[in-house]
């Protein structure tokens, strides 16, 4: 059994869950890996995926646990990433023995919403930090801005979630925004009110 972590960038960024899936499918097919099939009158690979990000969203954490009695872990990273199409990467993969529960680990993520112009809000104002805890109920852990940048981790699992987008149309309510790109780079799980990369608890 093998755990992938994947990048999902640039134009393929834009393909839809399903659509990633066969991608996936199909390069492992590509690179001659076996992967095991379920049981009964349609039977399909047998991979298993972390909850998905939103389309066009580039993202550098995803996961996808396969059923395969492939045990070299270091040389389908190498076969995968030879055989994969631009935008699709393994970042690292690993043997397990059991599968994880993606959605119990989902708690927060960074995201990075990257601007063509420079950010003026001042997240460090005690006045607009209340507003917006407010107005978003504790579903942002930190948030700050860095000339073009706005770093955030926000909540995206099961105990709450916050769209990108929604954060997005806040911030245009109070300046005007061009949007360049959105890149999620850690999901978290919150443990005694530390946030713990999900990375080191798979």
């Amino acid at each position: 059994m093998l755990l992938i972590k994947f990048n999902k960038i640039d134009s393929f960024a834009y393909n839809s869950y399903l659509d990633c899936r066969d991608v996936i499918v199909q390069t492992i097919k590509r690179a001659g890996i076996d992967v095991n099939y379920s049981q009964g009158f349609n039977p399909h690979e047998l991979l298993y995926f972390s909850p998905p990000t939103s389309l066009g969203i580039e993202s550098f954490c995803e996961y996808c646990y396969i059923v395969t009695d492939y045990q070299n872990a270091e040389n389908f990273k190498e076969l995968f990433n030879k055989y994969a199409p631009a935008g699709l990467q393994v970042e690292f993969a690993k043997i397990i023995d059991k599968k994880p529960n993606f959605y119990d680990l989902y708690d927060f993520a960074e995201y990075q919403f990257i601007f063509s112009n420079k950010v003026k809000l001042n997240f460090a104002d005690e006045s607009f930090a209340r507003k917006m805890n407010v107005d978003f109920s504790n579903k942002i852990f930190s948030i700050n801005a860095n000339e073009n940048i706005i770093t955030c981790i926000m909540a995206c699992g099961q105990k709450g979630n916050l769209k990108p987008s929604a954060l997005v149309e806040y911030f245009s309510s109070f300046e005007t925004f061009e949007l360049d790109k959105i890149k999620k780079l850690k999901v978290f799980k919150l443990e005694n009110q530390i946030l713990v990369n999900i990375d080191s608890l798979l």
